[in-house]
């Protein structure tokens, strides 16, 4: 399993052996993979539900973000993993998604067993580590923005400004015929 590009597809590439893609479960229960969700703008960040720092902030501009979207009626989707999955299981993730009112159709929150959270962790080259609480606490803040066809379109370092930025590049995205 190779990325051209970090986060292009979570697919082997041509010729590589082929490998089961990694499957993340989201709040409402539903198995996934990257695969699955092709098709659609897809906007992925990673967190942690124990993180007390930059990770509630991102939520909350993710949380708004997926509300305008759906407003808007674009048709990009969010996507939300753990950084965390030995302590961020799937009921918790599913906990925090709940807190966040967050809608499937329009942001999935996912964790899964640690090893294929782990491999999309790699893959998109998100360094976390465990913090003084424990916890994979201390990580990097990106947003990877996925055209259709999965591949990678732009990255963001999340900041105040993290929800224009999103809906802006939701926006773009519809707007564009192909990538």
């Amino acid at each position: 399993m190779t990325l051209a590009i970090a986060a292009s597809a979570l697919l082997p590439a041509p010729g590589a052996a082929v490998q089961t893609p990694p499957r993340l479960i989201d709040q409402t229960g539903k198995s996934f993979t990257f695969e699955s969700l092709r098709g659609r703008p897809l906007i992925v960040t990673f967190v942690s539900a124990h993180c007390t720092d930059a990770c509630p902030l991102v939520n909350g501009q993710f949380a708004e973000a997926a509300r305008q979207i759906a407003n808007r009626h674009l048709d990009t989707r969010l996507l939300t993993i753990t950084l965390d999955p030995v302590n961020d299981p799937p009921s918790l993730m599913a906990k925090l998604a709940r807190r966040f009112d967050a809608n499937p159709r329009y942001w999935l929150v996912a964790g899964g067993r640690p090893a294929e959270v782990d491999a999309i962790l790699n893959e998109f080259g998100v360094v976390a580590k465990l913090g003084k609480s424990g916890f994979r606490e201390q990580h990097t803040t990106f947003v990877y923005i996925l055209g259709p066809s999965g591949r990678l379109q732009n990255t963001i370092l999340a900041s105040t400004g993290l929800t224009g930025d999103i809906v802006d590049a939701a926006r773009s995205l519809q707007r564009k015929t192909g990538e």
